[in-house]
């Protein structure tokens, strides 16, 4: 494989923020092996790396339960939480009970929080909505009885109040199964790990430094970055320190518990091993 360099996917969210952050200002350094940074939404990200035109990205991890044969993680690196996430969020104008087989909408924009509120609502409740998709774009007035957000457009929702039933999906999960939720993960390609080995090692020790140089860099980046997502600075640095981005133990079984009961259900075809890079 030749190749000029790792193409890098990159969402646009708050949330992934603290893991670019030291990265894109020149702090951390990979040693010369080029990148390009390729930006998209979280769908966008899953359809470009499952497609190829992507080598590593962050991913939702239903994306890599769904093709994990062509896939393998980046260690030690995720967005998660452990309670409540804030930016993954049902919202409701009536009780969750009241919803079956009413419309409910489910943004386009996320793979693992759709699948997740489709396991809550029918699994757990025992209710069966009639799922709309869809896509804020220009639509950012719309105000449908029941909808999933996810990522700054639900920080922005959940501050105008207009939903007086809101379920934060991890903090659900967490008193659910006690155990972190694990929304997205790093992935590469397995046929670029294998050709770019070493480039692959590069850009995850990269993007582990950024990460923890961001950690320490959250007053800053909640500084800059908080009108983002139209939260105050207060409020922004309270929802970053509330993020996981380390993958430890618990959260892989968590990712693990989550993958069972998903495939259980019917909602992917495999049930996938959890398999890693090593750096």
């Amino acid at each position: 494989m030749k190749r000029d360099g790792i193409r890098l996917g990159k969402v646009e969210y708050l949330n992934t923020i603290p893991v670019y952050y030291a990265w894109e200002r020149g702090m951390v350094s990979h040693n010369g092996i080029g990148v390009t940074v390729v930006k998209g939404t979280p769908s966008e990200l899953n359809r470009m790396l499952n497609s190829g035109a992507l080598d590593i990205s962050v991913v939702s991890c239903v994306e890599y339960a769904m093709n994990h044969r062509e896939y393998l993680l980046l260690p030690d690196l995720c967005i998660g939480a452990v309670g409540p996430v804030k930016s993954v969020l049902f919202l409701s104008k009536r009780p969750l009970q009241e919803l079956d087989q009413r419309e409910v909408w489910i943004t386009k924009s996320s793979l693992t929080s759709s699948t997740l509120v489709r396991f809550i609502l029918e699994e757990d409740m025992g209710i069966t909505p009639t799922y709309r998709r869809f896509r804020l774009g220009g639509k950012k007035d719309c105000s449908p009885e029941a909808m999933l957000l996810i990522g700054d457009e639900a920080l922005r929702e959940k501050k105008r109040g207009r939903y007086p039933f809101v379920v934060d999906l991890a903090q659900y999960w967490y008193e659910r199964h006690g155990l972190p939720f694990v929304f997205a993960v790093w992935c590469v390609r397995r046929e670029v790990w294998e050709a770019l080995g070493r480039e692959v090692r590069e850009v995850s020790r990269t993007l582990l430094a950024s990460r923890d140089m961001g950690r320490l860099l959250m007053h800053e980046i909640a500084q800059k970055y908080h009108g983002q997502a139209g939260l105050s600075e207060e409020e922004c640095l309270d929802y970053l320190k509330g993020l996981s981005f380390a993958l430890s133990d618990k959260h892989i079984e968590g990712m693990a518990l989550f993958f069972r009961l998903i495939f259980e259900r019917g909602l992917i075809p495999s049930l996938p091993e959890i398999g890693f890079v090593e750096i």
